[in-house]
C-alpha cells in the first residue's frame, strides 16, 4: 500500500515537472533539447591560407560546408575587439579600450581575483563557473552612445532566458599572464556573463618557435571543451595561435609561412576531434571575426564563414539581410544561433537567419566573388575622385570658354556628354569584365568612345540626344533591378559589400542618376514630340509611375528616401506639365502623397515574411517594439551621416560647382536661359521639377549629397549643352556679352 502511495507521489511529481513553464521554455525554445551549436573562431585567415595550409579537416569542409564571406564592420573603428561585440549584440556595437579581459572565477587580473573585480565593477555576483567580463560597465556605456538601439550581449541574454548555456574556452593572450578572450563577448549576456567556460593560461603552453613563445595546448583546450559539451549548449571555441601569428612582426616570409603552417598543422587535428564530437543536432561554424593586418590593407576584409551539419542544405550561405549569394553580414551569426534553437530574434538585432543555396564549385565562387569585391572596394575611391575631377573640369572649361574664348566651345560637347552618360556606361562596365586596372581603363574608354561616336552620327540634335541617353540610362537602371541587379552589384557606382552600407535595391548613387535622367529624360521627349503633346505627356507619365514603383518596392528598389525623393520630383513635375504651374494646393497634396506613400510601405513590407522584409518592415517592426525614439534615433543618424558627407566627400565639390555655374548661367550670359526655356518650355517645367526632386533627395537620404551630386549631373549637363549651342549658333550670341 505504501508503495503505491509512494509510485502515485512519483507519477504526479513526473506530471508536474513535465507541466513547468521552464521544461515547456526549454522545449519551445529549441525544439529539441539536445540540439547544439559548436563555434570555433580562428581569427586572421582567410580562404586561401585554409586551401593552402588546411590539412584534410579543413579541406572537408571547404568541400563539405556552406561556405560565405562576412561582412566585419560594427559600431565604431575597425577593430576586432568592436567586431566581436556586434555579433554577441546582434547589431553594429561597440566594445572598450579592454572589453577583451573576461576570466573565470578564480582567474586572476594585475593581482586580484576576478569574482571581485567582477563584484566591485557591477555590485553583482558571479557563479564559481562563470566567466565574466569585467569591463561590462564601460561596454554597456559606450554603446548607450550610439546612434541606434544597442543591447550588449543579446544572444547571451535570449538563450539564458529560454533556459539553455553558453560556454566559452580559449584565450589569444601574447603573454600566460593576461587573458584576452575576444570571444566571451559572443558568448556573455547583458551582466557580462558566460555560464561556463574556460580562458585561463592552462590553456597555453610555452613554445620558443611560436609566436610571443607560447602557443595553444590542443590537448588542454579539447578537454575543456569535452566539459563544455556536457554543460553548455552554443559553446565557442577561441583557437588563438592564428591571432597572436597576427599580432607578432619581426618574422622573416619564411619563418611566416612556417609558422602560419605548423599552426594550421595543429589546428587542422583539433578540428578534425571537434568534428568527430558532431552529431546530426549539433551545428558547427567556423568563424572568422575579423582579417589579418595584411588582409585588412588590401581590402580583404570580408572573412570566412562555414556552417557544417545535417542542418546545412546547401554548398553557399547567404541571408535575407544581404539577400546577396556568398555574403553575410556578422550581425547574422546571432540570428542564425537564435534560428537554430527556435528563437525568435530581437527587433533591435539587424541581422537574419542563413538561407543555403546550392552551387556547383563554391570555392571558385567564393574566391571571385571576393577578387571582385576587393578590386571595387580598392579601385572606387581613385575611380570617383577621377571621375568628381572630370566633372569640375568640364564645368571650369565649360565657364572660361563662355567667357574669353567661344570659339572651342564646340570641343568641349563631347566631354560634356560623355559626363552625362558616364554614370550609366558605368552600370554596363562589368559586361566587360573589368576586373584589373587596364581593362578597366580600357573598357572606360572603349565605352565612352564608343558612346560618343554613335551619338555623333546617328543624333544631332540635342533633343533626342539628351532623350536616348537619360532615359536609357533610366530604363538599363529599372531592367537591371527587376533582375535582380546583376550589374549594380559589381559596378563601381553600385554596392560595397566591405562598406556594407547596402547590399540590395537601388544604392543612393544610381537612385540619383535615376531621379535627374526620369525627369529631365521624359522632358526632352515631350518637347521633342510638341505635335503630339498629350500622347507624350500620357507616356511620360507612365514610365515615371514605374520609376517611382521600381524604387518604393521592398522587392524591387527598397529606397525609401528616394522613392520620397521621386514622388516630390515627379509630383511636381506632373503639375508644371499639365497646369504649367506649381500651387500652393499641389504642394499640399504632394505632402499628402508622401504620407501615404510611406504608410503603404511599412504596412506592406511588415506583412511579408520576415526574412523576405527589407529594412523599411524592419524599421517599422522596431518602431513597434521600441517606440517612436527608435524612429527618432534613425533620423539622427541620418542626418549626422548626411553631415559627415558633406564635410568630407568628393562629392560635396561636385554639386557646389554644378550649382556655381547654373546659378552663373542663370545671371549672365544676359536672357540666355530665357531664350531656351522659351523655346523648350518642357524641358524648363522639368529643371525647375528636377532642382525640387535634387534637393529632396539631399534631405531625404543619409548620404543626400551623394544623391544630389549625381542627380545634378543629368540636369545641369544638358542645360549647359544647350547653353553652348545657343552661343554658338544665334547672330545675338555676342550680343549677350555685351548687354
Amino acid at each position: 500500500m505504501k508503495n503505491m502511495k509512494m509510485l502515485r507521489r512519483i507519477f504526479l511529481l513526473l506530471i508536474i515537472i513535465s507541466l513547468s513553464p521552464l521544461n515547456t521554455a526549454i522545449v519551445s525554445a529549441s525544439g529539441a533539447p539536445q540540439k547544439k551549436i559548436v563555434m570555433l573562431i580562428m581569427d586572421n585567415i582567410n580562404y586561401e591560407d585554409m586551401a593552402e595550409f588546411g590539412g584534410k579537416n579543413f579541406k572537408f569542409l571547404l568541400k563539405n560546408g556552406a561556405l560565405g564571406l562576412m561582412n566585419t564592420n560594427s559600431g565604431g573603428p575597425y577593430t576586432d575587439t568592436n567586431a566581436y561585440a556586434t555579433i554577441g549584440a546582434g547589431s553594429y556595437a561597440v566594445g572598450s579600450s579592454q572589453a577583451s579581459c573576461s576570466g573565470g572565477y578564480s582567474d586572476v587580473f594585475s593581482g586580484q581575483p576576478v569574482n571581485e573585480i567582477y563584484l566591485r565593477n557591477t555590485g553583482k555576483k558571479m557563479e564559481k563557473l562563470n566567466i565574466a567580463n569585467i569591463d561590462i560597465i564601460d561596454i554597456l556605456q559606450n554603446n548607450q552612445k550610439l546612434n541606434h538601439s544597442v543591447r550588449i550581449g543579446l544572444l547571451g541574454s535570449l538563450l539564458n532566458e529560454r533556459g539553455l548555456k553558453t560556454a566559452v574556452i580559449g584565450n589569444e593572450s601574447k603573454s600566460p599572464d593576461e587573458t584576452s578572450a575576444n570571444a566571451a563577448m559572443i558568448t556573455m549576456n547583458g551582466n557580462g556573463i558566460t555560464d561556463f567556460g574556460r580562458v585561463d593560461a592552462g590553456l597555453l603552453m610555452k613554445d620558443p618557435m611560436s609566436p610571443f613563445g607560447i602557443r595553444t595546448d590542443y590537448a588542454a583546450l579539447y578537454s575543456a571543451f569535452l566539459d563544455a559539451k556536457h554543460r553548455a549548449d552554443f559553446i565557442v571555441i577561441q583557437s588563438g595561435d592564428s591571432c597572436r601569428l597576427n599580432k607578432y612582426s619581426g618574422l622573416s616570409d619564411e619563418m611566416y609561412k612556417k609558422a602560419k603552417r605548423e599552426i594550421f598543422h595543429r589546428a587542422d587535428d583539433f578540428l578534425g576531434k571537434i568534428l568527430a564530437e558532431m552529431d546530426k543536432n549539433t551545428l558547427f561554424m567556423l568563424v572568422t571575426p575579423f582579417p589579418s593586418y595584411a588582409d585588412a590593407a588590401a581590402g580583404r576584409k570580408l572573412t570566412p564563414v562555414i556552417a557544417c551539419g545535417d542542418a546545412v542544405r546547401g554548398t553557399i550561405l547567404t541571408s535575407p539581410t544581404t539577400k546577396r549569394d556568398g555574403i553575410i553580414t556578422n550581425t547574422d551569426l546571432a540570428a542564425q544561433v537564435l534560428n537554430y534553437f527556435g528563437i525568435p530574434r530581437d527587433s533591435t538585432m539587424t541581422g537574419h537567419e542563413f538561407i543555403y543555396k546550392n552551387m556547383a564549385n563554391s570555392l571558385e565562387y567564393i574566391y571571385r566573388l571576393n577578387a571582385i569585391t576587393v578590386f571595387n572596394y580598392k579601385i572606387r575611391p581613385a575611380v570617383v575622385k577621377a571621375f568628381i575631377g572630370i566633372i569640375v573640369a568640364g564645368l571650369i572649361l565649360a565657364v572660361i570658354f563662355i567667357l574669353c574664348a567661344r570659339k572651342y566651345l564646340i570641343y568641349l560637347r563631347h566631354m560634356l556628354v560623355a559626363i552625362m552618360i558616364a554614370p550609366g556606361l558605368f552600370l554596363i562596365l562589368p559586361l566587360l569584365q573589368p576586373w584589373d586596372a587596364s581593362r578597366l581603363a580600357l573598357g572606360i574608354l572603349l565605352l565612352a568612345a564608343t558612346s560618343i561616336a554613335s551619338l555623333s552620327y546617328f543624333l544631332k540634335e540635342n533633343l533626342s540626344i539628351f532623350a536616348v541617353c537619360l532615359l536609357g540610362s533610366s530604363s538599363l537602371i529599372i531592367l537591371d533591378t527587376w533582375l535582380g541587379n546583376p550589374l549594380m552589384k559589381v559596378s563601381i557606382f553600385g554596392y560595397d559589400p566591405v562598406g556594407g552600407a547596402r547590399f540590395y535595391g537601388i544604392g543612393n548613387e544610381y537612385m540619383g542618376l535615376l531621379l535627374g535622367s526620369a525627369i529631365i529624360g521624359t522632358a526632352a521627349i515631350v518637347d521633342k514630340f510638341r505635335h503630339h503633346e498629350k500622347t507624350a505627356k500620357l507616356l511620360s507619365i507612365f514610365f515615371l509611375a514605374v520609376v517611382l514603383f521600381t524604387l518604393a518596392h521592398p522587392a524591387l528598389g527598397t529606397n525609401v528616401g528616394g522613392a520620397m525623393a521621386a514622388l516630390v520630383g515627379f509630383g511636381a513635375f506632373a503639375a508644371l506639365l499639365f497646369k504649367e504651374k506649381l500651387s500652393a494646393a499641389d504642394i499640399v497634396k504632394i505632402g499628402a502623397s508622401l504620407v501615404i506613400l510611406l504608410l503603404c510601405l511599412f504596412i506592406f513590407d511588415s506583412t511579408r515574411p520576415q526574412d523576405a522584409q527589407s529594412h523599411i518592415g524592419q524599421t517599422g517592426a522596431l518602431i513597434r517594439q521600441s517606440s517612436i525614439a527608435a524612429l527618432l534615433l534613425i533620423f539622427k543618424r541620418k542626418l549626422l551621416m548626411n553631415y559627415k558627407l558633406i564635410r568630407y566627400s568628393n562629392w560635396t565639390l561636385a554639386l557646389i560647382a554644378m550649382m556655381a555655374v547654373l546659378g552663373m548661367l542663370f545671371i549672365w550670359p544676359v536672357g540666355i536661359l530665357k531664350q531656351i526655356f522659351r523655346r523648350h518650355r518642357h524641358l524648363y517645367f522639368g529643371f525647375v521639377a528636377g532642382i525640387i526632386g535634387t534637393a529632396a533627395a539631399f534631405v531625404f537620404n543619409d548620404s543626400g549629397v551623394v544623391a544630389a551630386a549625381i542627380s545634378m549631373i543629368p540636369i545641369g549637363m544638358p542645360l549647359i549643352l544647350l547653353c553652348i549651342d545657343e552661343i554658338m549658333t544665334t547672330r545675338e550670341g555676342d550680343a549677350l556679352f555685351k548687354q
